[in-house]
């Protein structure tokens, strides 16, 4: 939403030490020779790389459940767009900004406008409530300074498949949440999914997307209503890259890779020279979330086992620091009841909600970057968003 500049999110590999880093796309893996076939990302030439121990760290995509009309136009850059990646966020504020600039353009009809700026968020987790209260934050304080003849006609939806929002969190918390979006009138539709996305004008015989397309998308609902949007914002599952399916390991039903209690993939604990962390990585007796701290501790456990000398001695334990997200508005929720060893002794700490827990998620945040300029700079960017506005430049 422009509260942060893109360049405090990421952080250049190459600054990391005593590290060979190249630049490409693997897409085969020979396990037996121990060789990874690897394709350079800008002139499209393949070699390969010899390797003593592996790490399968490649995370995973968004899942869009096979839903009609999303991955097409997720491809073609055009209404709907998923929030994984840094050019996400960044292609999801270039085309809110191109909505208004043409919500706003003289002659542009009512119905327009209000199609044009109806925003729909899939998804009831962290990630789409999070999205949608900066989403809020953006509208409230700088639409209604930039915009003010456009605020009137901006809606915001919230589709969740499941019964409830932040379904990890404890209840009281996924009830405060409720009403913080029902307070700022967000369309919260609980147990609805999206059916299909298509033109107004119907679906193409190819299946693709419609070369008038530009105004008219449709969402169809599971309760069997229907809604045009200007913008979809996706983040509803996740499912395995395409390497991750390709290499012939054992894999669970969900299509991550099986790993054993030291994070070694299964048929490969003799050896020690095959690991996996992180979204594609699943122990088929203690499986454990999704999530950017059980991917960074595991990360953490690897490094120390292979600087170790490969071998590892005890097992893995995740220890769970509890679940945040922000509210917006100086809103937040922290949920510490289950911190500590989810398939062992847990600490019950309290449940936090309001400013106080927005301020632990900032300082979370900020406190969790690889280096100590992005640590700086994003709360100068932060005072700068909230004094002076976030900024509405298209790049």
């Amino acid at each position: 939403m422009g509260t942060l500049e893109f360049r405090c999110i990421q952080e250049p590999v190459r600054t990391i030490p005593h590290l060979r880093y190249v630049q490409a796309k693997a897409t085969r893996i020979d396990l037996a020779s121990r060789t990874a076939v690897v394709r350079d990302i800008f002139k499209g030439r393949e070699h390969e790389l010899r390797f003593d121990k592996l790490v399968l760290a490649v995370g995973c995509k968004t899942a869009t459940f096979g839903t009609p009309g999303v991955d097409e136009r997720e491809r073609a850059g055009r209404h709907v767009f998923f929030l994984k990646h840094l050019y996400h966020a960044r292609a999801i504020r270039n085309r809110l900004l191109e909505l208004f600039e043409r919500a706003d353009a003289p002659g542009v009809e009512p119905e327009l406008r209000r199609r044009l700026l109806t925003f729909v968020v899939v998804g009831g987790g962290p990630t789409s409530c999070e999205f949608t209260s900066e989403l809020f934050d953006f509208l409230r304080q700088d639409v209604s300074r930039w915009y003010p003849d456009l605020v009137r006609d901006v809606r915001v939806t919230l589709v969740e498949a499941g019964p409830v929002l932040l379904g990890p969190f404890h209840k009281s918390l996924r009830e405060y949440a409720m009403s913080i979006f029902e307070r700022r009138e967000v369309d919260v539709r609980l147990g609805v999914s999206v059916k299909a996305v298509r033109s107004r004008g119907g679906v193409p015989a190819d299946g693709g997307v419609p070369a008038d397309d530009d105004d008219s998308p449709v969402a169809v609902l599971s309760d069997g209503s229907e809604m045009e949007f200007g913008l979809m914002v996706w983040s509803a599952g996740l499912r395995a890259v395409r390497l991750t399916e390709s290499l012939g390991l054992p894999r669970a039903p969900s299509g991550r890779v099986l790993v054993d209690a030291y994070c070694r993939v299964r048929g490969h604990e003799a050896r020690n020279d095959v690991f996996a962390i992180g979204d594609c990585a699943v122990h088929d007796e203690r499986q454990l979330a999704q999530i950017a701290q059980v991917a960074s501790q595991q990360g953490a456990y690897v490094a120390r086992v292979l600087n170790a000398g490969g071998e590892p001695r005890d097992a893995f334990r995740f220890f769970s620091l509890g679940a945040m997200v922000s509210l917006g508005d100086f809103a937040g929720a922290y949920d510490g009841t289950h911190v500590g060893d989810p398939h062992g002794k847990e600490l019950r700490l309290p449940r936090v909600s309001g400013p106080l827990a927005w301020l632990m998620w900032r300082g979370g945040y900020a406190a969790r970057q690889v280096s100590f300029a992005n640590m700086m700079l994003i709360p100068m960017h932060w005072f700068k968003s909230f004094f002076f506005g976030r900024d509405i430049s298209r790049f």
